[in-house]
């Protein structure tokens, strides 16, 4: 008997997954499948490679020392796939992971640039908090993501992309709009983004030690719906600056003329698994890190 590819490739699968019925979803097919695949490995190797008394399915000592080989050959499958059209040029499909804020800006370049080689490939897109993304893509539910800040997994390779800062901006129609000159002078609720985001808990503390607490704050996991509020005169908005940055469907709002340096800046990461569609994620990592846009990233 021969060891085969397939054969390995749901090694792999199972390892990092933790089940059979998980690795024969990420493979698209049957768990009898990979039963089959793995049951034929290990009596080529003479035993078990998983203990399937555990949850989840543990490697045995015989399957830690096969990973590495697994591991090795798999990285090699992948180098060769591309040498010839290019790694973008053997994209089948795509399932891509984009936070709201992004949407207008990065959507339409990621996916097109899957489409630029790839005219046949099938493209999903999961729009989503970054924390949502990130436990989608170490689960193997999407295969490239952008998030904020670099995630914290073995598994995952991640490169910065893109650094954008924050901005004021109130409507500019509606008729009770009226200049503000300072953030002592905003008389209706912020709307920012999310409870757990950076920029909400930054300026919910520096509204604290100024003794501005009388500025209430509404958080939203939504960028549409804090536009929205500030565009009807409902709030203040305080936004990343690409929220704005939406040629096709521009908003009544204007930037405030109101300091922002106590809120960080924040910076996106492309991220994509060791163990998933690599050539996906190499090339749409490498041409994330090189798109930018009117008042997209400062580098």
């Amino acid at each position: 008997m021969k060891m085969e590819l397939r054969q390995l490739e749901a090694f792999r699968a199972i390892a990092t997954l933790g089940s059979f019925s998980a690795a024969a979803t990420r493979l698209h097919t049957t768990q009898p499948a990979i039963s089959a695949r793995i049951r034929s490995l290990e009596f080529e190797l003479g035993g078990p490679l998983f203990d399937r008394s555990a949850k989840p399915a543990r490697l045995t000592p015989l399957g830690h020392k096969l990973l590495d080989y697994a591991d090795r050959i798999g990285s090699l499958v992948t180098e060769a796939q591309g040498i010839g059209k290019g790694a973008a040029g053997t994209i089948r499909s795509a399932r891509l992971g984009i936070p709201s804020a992004l949407v207008s800006r990065w959507a339409p370049f990621l996916i097109g640039e899957v489409y630029r080689n790839n005219p046949n490939a099938r493209v999903e897109l999961h729009i989503d908090r970054s924390v949502v993304l990130q436990s989608m893509l170490t689960n193997g539910e999407i295969d490239f993501a952008l998030t904020i800040g670099q995630p914290n997994a073995d598994e995952l390779v991640s490169t910065p992309v893109a650094r954008y800062s924050y901005c004021w901006i109130q409507s500019n129609t509606h008729p009770a709009t009226r200049k503000i000159h300072s953030i002592s002078e905003i008389n209706k609720p912020v709307a920012t983004y999310s409870k757990t985001s950076a920029a909400y808990i930054e300026l919910r503390d520096y509204l604290r030690k100024n003794k501005l607490e009388h500025i209430s704050l509404s958080g939203s996991n939504s960028t549409d719906a804090i536009l929205k509020l500030v565009s009807e005169g409902l709030a203040i908005g305080l936004v990343m600056s690409i929220a704005l940055d939406d040629d096709a469907h521009p908003m009544p709002v204007s930037v405030m003329d109101l300091p922002t340096s106590m809120i960080s800046d924040v910076e996106y990461f492309a991220s994509f698994r060791r163990d998933g569609a690599t050539l996906l994620g190499e090339y749409l990592a490498s041409a994330a890190s090189t798109f930018s846009g009117p008042r997209a990233a400062d580098r």
